[in-house]
């Protein structure tokens, strides 16, 4: 229990004289809500774009998910050029679905990505709809299919590079971002399991997600010599 001396509640009234009517208990809990939300602020670096109010979130671009994200952009980026660079007449006749498939992959996760890092960059995530999206639960299962799909895309165009080195250089760089992009969603799965909230998903538990108290508290069974006599 703390224990305060007459002179400190004096000092504190003094200084604090519309604080002085709260309890004790109620202040010192104030003040280090204040104190903690304070240094989240502060913590939290960024740079604003001009005179408008949108800054760049560099705590995001410093980030694991930041980065990792930032070498996907990369990479796929390169995934498309060396697959245009290897662009042949002849070979597309021949393998021109499964090139097909090589770029959609590649470019969805260029699109996909390169929308969502935008997003965080100038935090967007945190205005209007954009609160109510389980962003986490998102990038990971993106990461899931993403990384999939690319790994199959990876060996489809290994088995029909068609002699061309643009083809052959598409596969290699499509296996770098299989890999880095495996090692993105294995640390959002860590992520996932101590950041997300207990919840009743079952999807979400099998994954390791702490589960919630779903169980509403039974009411007691009625026993009638518990109940007293009426008087009446």
């Amino acid at each position: 229990m703390l224990y305060i001396s007459q002179q400190q509640k004096t000092t504190l009234g003094r200084v604090y004289p519309v604080r002085r009517q709260l309890n004790i208990h109620q202040y010192y809990q104030m003040a280090s809500t204040e104190e903690s939300s304070q240094s989240a602020e502060s913590q939290r670096q960024s740079i604003p774009i001009g005179s408008t109010s949108i800054s760049i979130n560099l705590t995001f671009v410093k980030s694991i998910l930041g980065i990792f994200e930032g070498t996907i952009i990369i990479l796929s980026l390169i995934c498309l050029i060396c697959a245009g660079a290897g662009a042949n007449v002849v070979c597309d006749y021949a393998y021109g679905s499964n090139y097909g498939f090589y770029e959609f992959v590649a470019g969805s996760v260029f699109l996909t990505y390169f929308i969502d890092y935008l997003i965080f960059t100038i935090s967007i995530e945190e205005r209007w709809c954009m609160k109510f999206v389980p962003w986490l639960v998102w990038h990971f299962f993106s990461g899931v299919i993403f990384t999939f799909l690319y790994l199959i895309a990876s060996i489809v165009m290994a088995s029909h590079t068609c002699g061309r080195g643009g083809y052959a250089a598409a596969a290699v760089f499509g296996f770098i971002t299989t890999i880095v992009s495996g090692v993105e969603t294995y640390f959002l799965l860590l992520s996932l399991r101590q950041d997300h909230a207990p919840t009743d998903n079952k999807v979400l538990n099998m994954l390791g997600v702490p589960q919630g108290n779903s169980a509403s508290p039974q009411s007691p069974e009625y026993d009638p010599e518990s109940v007293p006599e009426s008087k009446y």
